[in-house]
């Protein structure tokens, strides 16, 4: 079976298994709109979901952007046909938010759906914004990108559950630490468009399949009021990971903990203890869950989730170890968090 065949029958089986048809729009946790969380009266930090691994984070000004998809291309292109991103629907979501001064795009990984319409969002929306990720980010980006200049690689900085990883600055108020983390299998042991990428490339990849994941990272945000404190600490990942992979520094989370924690559920069947290890990790006081929904789908259509009975096994998971507030927000859901 040729390569390109193995990729559609991997991708035809993972749709099976997450049931993308027929799936439930009316789970107990959806937020949209706007949601304000109770709190003291200080700056609220604003978190906006933009789906799949897209958010905005926004405190006193300060806005940290992740890697965004809104082309969404489907499943027989993603399988068969080449994709790229769509500039016009990047640009007529991306406008509905002000991010130029966005200090920051952090990708967790390289894969179509976190990095295909990075480009058009950092050279359009975002046009000083610092790419943080790995080598296979930036080779992936490579020349053709026009951002190879705009590139902070991470590989030789991150921390994980031992180890205290390098703080980078953007501006004044804002601090980064990457953490080590892997990409969890899509299913039954496999992993899609798995690989690094050494060398830079000249040209926008062609299909799915060039969009090698590379070496995956979560991230530490802290959003500072002063040069040694921190305001709100903010944990993302963009994929599920086997613990203890991708956890935050023991020693730093005891010193300050983290106040909001954003969590993927997608494929948490292929990993053992998840939710479960990453809650223990981090002791959040909040969390929101991302990257749920469908993205072979239009991004206009209603956003279709996982099979309700996967999502509510990983939120009656959540629950078991969590008591704070949780959300898991449709695209556009703006969260205001004291």
């Amino acid at each position: 079976m040729s390569a390109r065949a193995r990729t559609v029958a991997l991708v035809v089986t993972l749709v099976a298994q997450l049931g993308l048809a027929g799936c439930s729009r009316s789970l107990r946790a959806s937020a949209s709109g706007r949601v304000v969380a109770n709190g003291d009266s200080s700056e609220p930090l604003r978190v906006v979901y933009l789906g799949s691994g897209g958010w905005i984070l926004e405190h006193a000004g300060a806005v940290v952007l992740t890697g965004p998809l809104f082309t969404n291309p489907g499943l027989l292109k993603t399988g068969l046909l080449g994709i790229r991103s769509d500039t016009v629907v990047v640009d007529r979501f991306m406008a509905r938010y002000d991010v130029a001064s966005a200090l920051a795009i952090l990708v967790g990984h390289a894969h179509y759906d976190h990095l295909m319409d990075v480009p058009r969002v950092a050279v359009r929306h975002a046009p000083t914004a610092r790419i943080v990720g790995s080598r296979t980010v930036a080779n992936t980006l490579g020349t053709w990108s026009g951002l190879a200049d705009r590139m902070d690689v991470i590989d030789d900085m991150a921390g994980d559950q031992v180890t205290v990883g390098q703080w980078v600055r953007y501006g004044e108020h804002v601090r980064v630490m990457a953490l080590r983390s892997r990409h969890a299998p899509h299913f039954e042991g496999f992993t899609l468009y798995a690989g690094t990428r050494t060398v830079p490339l000249h040209e926008e990849p062609a299909g799915a399949n060039d969009w090698l994941d590379g070496e995956t990272y979560a991230f530490l945000v802290d959003f500072m009021s002063g040069a040694d404190s921190v305001a709100f600490r903010v944990y993302y990942q963009d994929a599920v990971a086997a613990p203890p992979a991708g956890f935050a520094p023991e020693a730093l989370v005891a010193e300050r903990g983290v106040d909001v924690a954003l969590i993927v559920p997608a494929t948490f069947d292929q990993v053992s203890w998840h939710p479960e290890g990453i809650i223990e990790n981090l002791a959040p006081r909040r969390v929101i869950l991302g990257h749920w929904e469908d993205f072979f789908s239009p991004i206009d259509e209603p956003a279709l989730s996982l099979r309700y009975s996967d999502l509510r096994h990983f939120e009656r998971r959540l629950e078991r170890v969590f008591d704070g507030e949780w959300w898991r927000p449709e695209r556009g859901t703006e969260l205001l968090l004291r």
